[in-house]
């Protein structure tokens, strides 16, 4: 658990920074000393300014970052009384009967006594080797110093009522009776309108009696790899912040967006050139071709031979596709063959015997030459001696 909360301390400090002299000048630490009610010396209590009646106090720390130190070269002054390193050893029902407990040194959060919920006594996580405890335990202790790795820090969550401020805007953090000097630096966290996410950590050296400001703790934060692009020679703890440069060049982007071709935020048109206009007027695709006679784009029209698009060719009657005079007709203007053979004829004209222009003769024979000459009829007969065609002339006898 230590090492947890000292770890979170170091974690959190990049954010704590942003607060600057802001901070420091806000959230100031006020010594005020007076009279001890038995002990000897004097008792000096520690209380951290608050801003606003919502701000929270979370924490006195100390680590190899941010030391703390308490200085009382003649002895602090530790009630035999007080079994506690905090104030919740310090029973208000026995200060009648032992009143030196009231001078007794101790760390506390906003509390004399005992915690009564919602208020909670604080917690303590320290490092073994160098505890912070002994100061608040030994009578005459000399010194408290936390300064290693795992550190030390004593604290309450941010529900407990005594991590606000009292009246005066302002939490008791710390008392000590000594009979010397006290000085050192006190280390603390607060949560500004009590919100944990915007914690700030100050640094604040004291001597003596008096109000006092100091620096934000922790050391520089910020992207400690040599390799990133935003790599911060100045930073001595990396806030986890390194990025590298994207596709376009932008230290920590993301590239080119989705649904860009480039980092100008161009697209792709339709012939897939990344910022291109696409398919130029006139033409039917992206290389340049146009539509032929036929609509075919980058075709080379109707094929020598045919007479469409569809590859057809010019029939007999010069129709293309077309079938050619239809069966029966002898042309291709529907005419059929009259009876003279002609096509689209009338046939044999009217007193004609045949095509040829011939009449019938007196015989009835077509383009005849009628009765032979000598001939009384068509038949080839004479007349006889009596005058009768074809007869047998005056009878024998």
């Amino acid at each position: 658990m230590t090492r947890t909360f000292n770890f979170l301390l170091a974690a959190i400090c990049c954010s704590s920074i942003l607060f600057g002299s802001q901070a420091t000048a806000q959230y100031t630490l006020t010594v005020e000393s007076s009279t001890p009610a038995v002990a000897a010396g004097t008792t000096y209590r520690f209380y951290v300014d608050m801003t606003d009646a919502t701000d929270r106090f979370s924490a006195i720390f100390g680590n190899d970052q941010s030391p703390l130190s308490i200085n009382t070269p003649e002895g602090a002054f530790n009630s035999s009384f007080n079994a506690s390193w905090s104030a919740s050893g310090i029973n208000p029902a026995f200060l009648g009967f032992f009143p030196e407990m009231a001078d007794d040194t101790y760390a506390t959060v906003g509390l004399d006594s005992p915690a009564v919920a919602p208020a909670a006594d604080p917690s303590l996580v320290e490092d073994a080797s160098q505890p912070i405890t002994p100061f608040f335990l030994t009578n005459g202790a000399t010194s408290l110093l936390s300064n290693t790795l795992t550190g030390a820090s004593y604290y309450v969550l941010n529900t407990a009522s005594n991590g606000l401020p009292d009246a005066d805007l302002r939490v008791l953090v710390l008392q000590v009776t000594t009979t010397g000097s006290i000085s050192g630096t006190l280390n603390y966290q607060v949560f500004p309108l009590g919100v944990g996410a915007d914690q700030v950590q100050i640094s604040m050296d004291f001597d003596g009696a008096g109000t006092f400001g100091g620096d934000v703790a922790g050391p520089a934060c910020g992207c400690t790899d040599a390799t990133a692009c935003n790599y911060d020679d100045t930073a001595t703890y990396d806030d986890g912040s390194c990025a590298v440069n994207d596709e376009c060049g932008v230290c920590g982007g993301s590239g080119i967006p989705e649904g860009d071709c480039d980092c100008d935020g161009n697209v792709l048109d339709e012939c897939g050139t990344c910022g291109g206009s696409g398919i130029p007027e006139g033409d039917c695709d992206c290389d340049g071709n146009v539509l032929d006679e036929c609509g075919t784009c980058g075709g080379s029209g109707i094929p020598e031979g045919d007479c469409d698009c569809d590859g057809n060719v010019l029939d007999e009657c010069g129709t293309c596709g077309g079938s050619g005079i239809p069966e029966g007709d002898c042309d291709c203007d529907g005419n059929v063959l009259d009876e003279c053979g002609t096509c689209g004829g009338s046939g044999i004209p009217e007193g004609d015997c045949d095509c040829d222009g011939n009449v019938l003769d007196e015989c009835g024979t077509c383009g005849g030459s009628g009765i032979p000459e000598g001939d009384c009829d068509c038949d080839g007969n004479v007349l006889d001696e009596c005058g009768v065609c074809g007869g047998s002339g005056i009878p024998e006898g």
